[in-house]
């Protein structure tokens, strides 16, 4: 059985293989191509390896995420309502995280824990 180490290997590298494969549809034949082509392509190449990194660790970290059951604006019992999608910018770029959300019934206040 592959460890959750040896998963998110393969995970990465499929998607790693996907920039490749992007790069390499989309650029210009060896004769016509510039340095200055040569730097943009590698440059969106790594800024979309750094995004896709970024989302999948944050996925993990999220998964395995403690379990807030007390609201931090009542004290009120928290009922897990899933995940919602939410665009953050990082570091690394601009990416898109699945996050545990949470809804206190006696304040009526939406949660997403901090980190």
């Amino acid at each position: 059985m592959p460890s959750p180490n040896d998963e998110l290997k393969r995970e990465l590298l499929e998607e790693v293989e996907a920039i490749i494969d992007r790069l390499l549809a989309n650029k210009k034949p060896a004769e016509e191509i510039t340095l200055m082509d040569i730097e943009q392509v590698v440059l969106a190449a790594g800024r979309q390896f750094q995004a896709m990194l970024t989302e999948r660790l944050a996925e993990r970290r999220e998964a395995v995420r403690e379990v807030v059951t007390e609201c931090p604006t009542c004290g009120g019992k928290l009922r897990h309502k899933g995940y919602r999608s939410r665009q953050v910018v990082t570091e690394t770029g601009e990416v898109t995280i699945k996050r545990v959300y949470y809804y206190c019934e006696h304040c009526r206040k939406g949660f997403f824990p901090p980190g």
